[in-house]
């Protein structure tokens, strides 16, 4: 008998005619998962998905310039790079949100773009992920100004409602680590 997968709990679900932006809970690794999804409704089937796990920093910090319109400044854009060492390879993701009117303002109505690329990487000198080839997948979602800025409101309101859980986590994670630097540094000898 199979065990059943736990569902991810999503605190923002939004969905277009073409595609679906879901926001899950991750807090257990100090983050966000984004996830976008197109799909063809005359069928009702998926025809491309892509994922970011964003960092809780970044997702405050991608409320606070929405909260406070930044976000809404033609040409702002927030970037956010990343990725995952797999047994295949390493993969490289980019979460981008930006203000894109478009020419002659032909998307004022859906001024916040949001994409997600993944793809092949490579890992930095400083240990971080950079992209390394074409991508594998991009796929990009459109939002009205006010629909953004309420998507924004409900991450405010959970990541506020979690702040706790997520200072025990970190603290926790700080005892950890702490404790585990003790045990790596070998005994000072009393000889002097």
């Amino acid at each position: 008998m199979q065990a059943r997968q736990q569902l991810k709990y999503a605190l923002v679900e939004y969905t277009t005619n073409k595609n679906f932006c879901n926001v899950y809970d991750a807090m257990g690794i100090e983050r966000l998962e984004w996830e976008v999804v197109s799909y063809d409704r005359t069928r009702r089937v998926h025809l491309d998905r892509a994922n970011a796990y964003l960092p809780i920093l970044r997702c405050k910090l991608l409320v606070h310039h929405t909260l406070t319109g930044k976000a809404f400044e033609p040409g702002w854009k927030l970037e956010v790079f990343g990725g995952s060492v797999r047994d295949d390879g390493i993969e490289s993701r980019l979460f981008k949100v930006e203000c894109d009117p478009g020419a002659d303002h032909k998307f004022a109505r859906f001024p916040i773009r949001l994409s997600i690329t993944i793809g092949p990487g490579k890992q930095t000198a400083t240990g971080g992920i950079a992209p390394d080839g074409k991508p594998t997948t991009q796929l990009a979602m459109r939002f009205p100004a006010d629909d953004w800025l309420g998507i924004c409101l409900e991450i405010r309101d959970f990541l506020q409602q979690h702040q706790a859980q997520l200072e025990s986590y970190r603290k926790n994670l700080q005892r950890e680590r702490q404790e585990q630097r003790r045990k790596d540094i070998p005994a000072h000898s009393a000889a002097a």
